[in-house]
Parts: C-alpha cells; structure tokens; sequence
C-alpha cells in the first residue's frame, strides 16, 4: 500500500492514518474521469483519490508504444495495469486496473465528441466551458502532430480509396469521412494519458490513494437528497 503525492513519482509518502482526515470530496477510481475531475476540485476543495490498481510507474511499459502491443499479449494475472473482462455481446475486452485508467492502456485515439450527442444528450451544456475543458484536456495530453506508422497510413489510404471521403485531412473535431486526429502517444511514441492531467491540480489540496479497495459508501439519508458522506475502503 502507497500514496502517491506526486504524480510523476519523484515523492511518495507512506501509509497514513486516512480515517482520521476528512475531505470535501472523495473519488472512487482514479481513471479517465477520475483524473479530471480530482484535478478541477482540488482547486477550491480538498480531494481523496481512491484508486484500486497500482501507480503507472510500477507498470513503465505503459508509457511507450512498445509497451502497448507487448502489454495486450499478457495474461491477467490480478498484478497487470488491465482488467480482462467479456462484454454483454460476448466481447472480450480489457480495462485499465492502473491510476490513469483505460487512457494508460488503450490505443490512445482523441477526438472531440460530435454535435449530435450534445444535442441528443438532455444536458443544457454551457458549450463555452465545453470548449475551455477539451482545450485544458488538449494542452496537457493531446500530440497534434501524432507520428503515424507505416500500418496507419496504409489504412488511411485504404479507407479513402475505399470511398470513405472526404479527405478531413488533420482535426481534432468529429468529422464524416476520413482524418488523422489527436493522440495520447506524442512524436517520440511516449504515452500521456489521464494521470498526468493530476499535475494540474493544487497538490496541496490532492491526496491519491493507489491499491485500494472501497468496501462501501456510506449515505447521509437525514436531508432531502442523500449524499455520500464517507467511504470505507480497504488496502490491498
């Protein structure tokens, strides 16, 4: 069991006495989302990460390229910076299981989303702050100028013969037809996924908890909308 105070892995502290603090949010896995949004809260309130995989630094095969066609070929043996697991359609697919979640273990394709899922979503979304946030997301961890090998640009080439036009060229935004977009692995096949956007945060107001289990979540039922108010977690 560690906490990690410092993402990047220069300094980390041992276990403490966490029951005893308190926190004005605590959030339950610290992956693609989990990340964000410790980093965003912790600038006016006092955050606990609760992560049930390791620091991506136990796992350094996760920051390369390499490491990302090596890591798909091993077997889930409950230690791995993944999670197998089968889909409803009988799909077997994988999960991060490492602080940074699926975007430490994926393909790490990035595009914005399109405008028909914000209209189709039933959410009045200030597009403004939308826009702020995929800007904030981008110039933490987003290449625009991603390196393409040989296999990629072949399908890209493919795909436009094939008729799947137009020729988008390079965007970030959704596109109908064909393009090259962002990527989390920048120009020298380094990966930057979602735990680096926790050096955004206000460090002072940020403990991340890594190999923990949470047990249960307790509701404060004694107001007119239950709230979580604590959480029992458990090291592994």
């Amino acid at each position: 069991m560690k906490s990690v105070h410092n993402i990047n892995g220069e300094e980390e502290i041992g276990s403490s006495n966490y029951n005893n603090n308190y926190y004005d949010y605590i959030i339950i896995g610290g992956g693609t989302a989990g990340c964000p949004l410790a980093a965003t809260l912790s600038e006016n309130y006092s955050v606990l990460v609760l992560e049930r995989g390791n620091a991506p630094q136990s796992h350094p095969t996760v920051f390369t390229l390499a490491g990302f066609f090596s890591d798909l070929q091993k077997q889930d043996d409950g230690t791995t910076p993944f999670q197998s697991f089968t889909s409803k359609d009988g799909v077997g697919n994988r999960r991060g299981r490492v602080l940074g979640g699926s975007s430490m273990i994926n393909g790490g394709f990035y595009s914005r989303a399109d405008d028909e899922f914000f209209a189709k979503s039933g959410v009045e979304w200030e597009m403004d702050l939308v826009e702020k946030a995929y800007e904030w997301v981008e110039e933490s961890v987003v290449s625009t100028h991603p390196r393409l090998d040989v296999w990629q640009s072949s399908m890209r080439e493919a795909l436009l013969e094939a008729g799947v036009g137009p020729d988008n060229g390079f965007s970030l935004n959704h596109k109908v037809g064909t393009k090259t977009s962002g990527s989390l692995f920048d120009q020298f096949g380094t990966r930057h996924g979602a735990v680096q956007l926790l050096n955004r945060a206000n460090l002072e107001n940020l403990r991340v908890v890594v190999q923990a289990t949470v047990d249960r979540i307790i509701f404060d039922s004694t107001t007119t909308k239950p709230y979580s108010s604590s959480s029992m977690f458990v090291f592994t």
